[in-house]
């Protein structure tokens, strides 16, 4: 995906670049190979500290620290080998140089101690810097477990399907995010308030940021984060106009999204005990379709 950048319309300030040493934390490949070099310098200078003139090397110090270096440099090696592909399958094809400015939104975890299962806060989400401007809950009522997204005015029921995710209200759904596209080529679109914000979804690998293009070709990032306890806590930035409540929604899909690439990719190896952790239709390089709302309530499938 290519944004086109409005010259009028600069981003400047926005989130840091493809490059930025901010990012090197997704980069684990580099700590890898820091060892490795770090291993040879170490070598290096065992090797020419040894003042004995003869052939081999005699000082015990030396002799240590070499026998160090290689016992652990297969292991440096392979590692890094082992992250560069992991690099390289997890890259971002969509990153852009210059993103959006907008507003800041982040998702973190509620302060509080679960109190009544019925009524659980899973997260809470900071919208321009206010702390839980948005909450989303889990809720047990007479269908069954459900989630909702609660900005205080308004609460509005979540649904996370194969090929559809919705925030919807009594009158039905609010906000939308709608898959499309073959398989080995996904894309969303998200429908807020009168914006659109697209995004690309390739490969069967959780990925640290996702780029989202608005009808004006402007960039959004949003930084999607280890995952802990098996969630992530995504960040970022989106346009100004949106609601609190639309900001959370976005920020909601990219975790939702997040989810069930991973439960995808790990149903193989946990052998897809149901349909919605095993749903392989949120890979980029599957066409199944079957799934079911994130809250827990049953689900049909929904087509593209």
């Amino acid at each position: 995906m290519t944004a086109t950048l409005d010259p009028a319309r600069p981003a400047h300030g926005g989130p840091a670049s493809r490059w930025s040493p901010r990012r090197l934390g997704h980069q684990r490949y580099l700590w890898w190979l820091g060892a490795l070099v770090l291993a040879g310098v170490a070598a290096a200078i065992a090797i020419t500290s040894d003042p004995s003139p003869e052939p081999g090397i005699a000082d015990d110090g030396a002799v240590n620290v070499l026998t160090a270096v290689i016992i652990l440099a297969p292991f440096l090696l392979w590692g890094l080998i082992h992250q560069v592909v992991s690099a390289v399958r997890r890259r971002v094809r969509d990153d852009v140089r210059e993103y959006g400015v907008g507003q800041p939104v982040s998702v973190r975890p509620a302060d509080t101690e679960p109190g009544d299962e019925a009524d659980r806060v899973r997260y809470l989400v900071e919208v321009d810097h206010v702390p839980g401007a948005v909450a989303v809950r889990d809720r047990r009522e007479r269908g069954g477990p459900g989630a909702f997204l609660d900005d205080g005015a308004r609460r509005l029921r979540l649904r996370a399907r194969s090929g559809q995710m919705t925030a919807s209200g009594p009158d039905g759904p609010v906000f939308v995010a709608r898959r499309f596209g073959p398989a080995g080529q996904r894309r969303w679109e998200i429908a807020v308030e009168g914006l659109r914000l697209r995004c690309e979804v390739r490969g069967s690998f959780p990925v640290p940021r996702r780029t989202f293009v608005d009808d004006d070709g402007t960039a959004w990032l949003v930084e999607v984060g280890r995952a802990r306890r098996g969630r992530v806590r995504p960040r970022g930035r989106v346009p100004e106009r949106l609601s609190p409540a639309a900001a959370a929604f976005v920020v909601w899909f990219v975790a939702e999204l997040d989810a069930k690439i991973r439960a995808a990719r790990d149903a193989p190896l946990t052998g897809g005990a149901a349909a919605d952790s095993g749903d392989s239709s949120w890979w980029d390089n599957s066409s199944s379709e079957s799934g079911g709302d994130s809250g827990g309530d049953g689900g049909g499938s929904s087509g593209d």
